[in-house]
């Protein structure tokens, strides 16, 4: 680094850094009128060296392939759920790796990223949108960690965009809907489609209780496991979220489908004697074992067509509509979130923001009773403004 005068003007050079991928020099020069100019220059060119050194990773070999290996068997390590590593794994190996996976770690640049993504979706909402963005989330996850195991300097992916979609609303199965749904459903399906609407629970959460995590005499239930698909397999761990852990009083109906559910499973022990396996699900198949939510969600569809309800509510919208029933009871919105097992208030008032506007509409309907009842009773309309004070 220098300050030199070259004839009538000076002339600054610096070593700002070495380039990440040949781990050269990088010398920055400028050329001024005043030493004293040259001397402020010096010193901001200074200050950008020493910025760049502190970031500067040396190049690793790895590919991004081999890095991405390495990083699920970490999230493995972690105790992510098989759920997620599935998921992870699977858009990994078919849409992560085809794409760059031979490139160093070190070359993957936003520029490449970007065009994976426009590549998989170029248009908002095109075919696999929401998969290609999912990608883009998990590509990003994995070199955020790069980044702060030293391997890479900063993120490619955040300056990336990832694939434009527009935000689904999630519906919910209404009340009225709901009846209808359970006067069309086999009588060995209702109880548990029954169950799912008056609590609000995930399938998977349904489909792990055991009878033990149930007081019938309290009407207290605890949720501490859950039953998901992984490919072909259902496989048992943890709830969505830590939040998923929960112990909370079931409402009336909700104990009225248990009741149901326990005289079907009564009348199955006795068909099946000796076969019956012991294994003390709350909702189980005709021998005892573990449903399948495959079989679970072929028993909700027929119902579904049975009764007449649009082909676009999921046996999931059962848990949107419980969410309605709790917002549109006047249930507190802290209260909904922790007992439909949501980490955090404002991520269940995303996620079931319509359901949100619906409750908001009664409370309004509601206000205005009030202050029509109060007029008549008073003779005095709160809705009129107080004429202002003349000054």
């Amino acid at each position: 680094m220098a300050v030199v005068r070259r004839g009538d003007v000076w002339q600054v050079q610096v070593r700002i850094g070495k380039d990440p991928r040949t781990g050269k020099w990088i010398r920055r020069s400028a050329t001024c009128d005043t030493k004293a100019e040259a001397q402020r220059v010096e010193r901001r060119l200074l200050a950008e060296a020493e910025a760049n050194r502190a970031s500067w990773v040396e190049p690793t070999k790895l590919t991004v392939e081999q890095y991405l290996i390495e990083w699920l068997e970490r999230k493995r390590a972690e105790g992510r759920t098989s759920s997620t590593l599935f998921h992870y794994g699977d858009l990994v190996k078919r849409l992560i790796v085809p794409a760059f996976g031979k490139l160093q770690l070190s070359d993957l640049g936003p520029a490449v990223i970007q065009r994976w993504q426009d590549g998989l979706a170029p248009s908002t909402d095109a075919p696999g949108a929401s998969q290609a963005a999912y990608a883009h989330r998990v590509l990003r996850s994995a070199l955020s960690d790069a980044v702060r195991l030293g391997l890479l300097p900063r993120n490619p992916a955040q300056a990336a965009r990832p694939a434009r979609r527009t935000p689904r609303k999630r519906g919910g199965v209404s009340i009225d809907q709901a009846q209808a749904l359970f006067a069309a459903t086999e009588a060995r399906w209702a109880p548990l489609f029954r169950f799912l609407y008056y609590t609000g629970l995930r399938p998977g959460e349904a489909l792990a209780l055991r009878w033990g995590d149930l007081d019938m005499e309290a009407g207290i239930l605890s949720v501490s496991r859950s039953r998901v698909l992984v490919g072909p397999d259902m496989v048992e761990g943890a709830p969505k979220t830590a939040a998923g852990i929960r112990t909370f009083a079931l409402p009336a109906p909700a104990r009225d489908a248990l009741r149901a559910q326990w005289a079907i499973q009564a009348q199955d022990r006795l068909a099946a004697g000796p076969d019956w396996r012991n294994e003390e699900w709350v909702f189980s198949s005709r021998i005892g074992g573990a449903l399948d939510l495959n079989n679970v969600n072929r028993a909700y569809r027929r119902a579904r067509k049975a009764a007449d309800i649009p082909a676009d509510l999921p046996l999931y919208s059962l848990r949107h509509g419980a969410a309605s029933v709790l917002l549109g009871s006047g249930v507190p919105l802290g209260v909904a979130a922790k007992l439909m097992g949501h980490s955090q208030v404002a991520i269940f008032a995303d996620t079931y923001a319509s359901l949100l506007l619906e409750a908001s509409q009664e409370a309004a309907r509601r206000v205005e009773e009030f202050v029509a009842d109060r007029a008549e009773k008073t003779g005095t309309d709160l809705r009129q403004e107080r004429p202002r004070r003349v000054r």
